[in-house]
């Protein structure tokens, strides 16, 4: 992509972002924006909190990584804060700056550990990744990961730099204006199995086919959407999803798969 098509996308989404309700920084947009900016193979969100959960979300979705995506996203999980040669540095010196693995000092990440990450990144097609850390700090390490076949240059370098310091000023911007405004959130009250029915309903699927997924009668599944409608204060599918997604409703389905009770 040109650099001055990828300026010009990058302030759309700005103004987009200054302009709404956004009190998040949107995800996936990002992450596909940086696809096409940098060619990357895919894009990683990563979100280690301290004594928490790591989550990481992959995209694009269809993204093939060389067959390997369950192995890469599970390597991630498991294995990455010990044996990954940026959240090695990071954690060691504790810079919160735009890196990437190419460029990490020999003393934090050997042979051995490059070796390590070679082995699962190269045939996934991500060997080469660089890190934008939005926050690095007691609270854990927040940061897009941007992973292709070869090395980034000193242009792609520049304009990741410049990348990074606007997505942590919106990072922390927005994380303000979300404290500061009431949560539209608050009033609406959805079950596990409620979320669920909501998320399946978002991909497009018909009430047989969210009852076959989730292994309930089609009736229930009307009675289940009844109740969403009616905590979203919509009277129909199309209005749900877009009311749900305007209010950060809308986790991904294998999530709320995981998370929903069994009838």
């Amino acid at each position: 992509m040109s650099r001055t098509r990828a300026e010009g996308e990058w302030l759309e989404l700005v103004a987009d972002l200054l302009h709404g309700p956004s009190t998040a920084l949107p995800g996936e947009r990002i992450a596909l924006q940086l696809c096409a900016t940098f060619g990357l193979s895919a894009a990683a969100f990563n979100d280690l909190p301290t004594g928490g959960r790591h989550v990481m979300t992959l995209w694009p979705l269809d993204a093939g990584m060389g067959g390997l995506r369950a192995e890469l996203t599970e390597w991630t999980m498991t294995r990455a804060v010990d044996e990954h040669p940026l959240l090695l540095f990071y954690r060691r010196t504790g810079h919160r700056v735009p890196l990437q693995i190419a460029d990490v000092p020999e003393q934090v990440a050997g042979v051995r550990v490059r070796g390590g990450w070679a082995d699962i990144g190269r045939p996934a097609g991500a060997a080469h990744q660089l890190s934008l850390p939005l926050r690095l700090d007691a609270g854990g390490n927040r940061s897009f990961v941007l992973g292709r076949p070869d090395v980034f240059g000193e242009q792609d370098l520049r304009l990741g730099t410049l990348l990074w310091r606007l997505l942590s000023g919106l990072d922390r911007q927005l994380d303000v204006l979300g404290r500061a405004r009431p949560d539209p959130t608050a009033a609406v009250r959805l079950t596990p199995r409620q979320q669920a029915v909501l998320g399946l309903l978002a991909e497009g699927c018909t009430a047989a086919a969210i009852g076959h997924r989730l292994l309930i009668a089609e009736r229930t599944v009307h009675k289940h959407l009844e109740r969403v409608y009616a905590a979203l204060g919509v009277s129909d599918r199309l209005t749900a999803v877009l009311r749900a997604r305007d209010l950060g409703l809308l986790a991904p389905v294998r999530d709320l798969l995981e998370d929903a009770p069994t009838p």
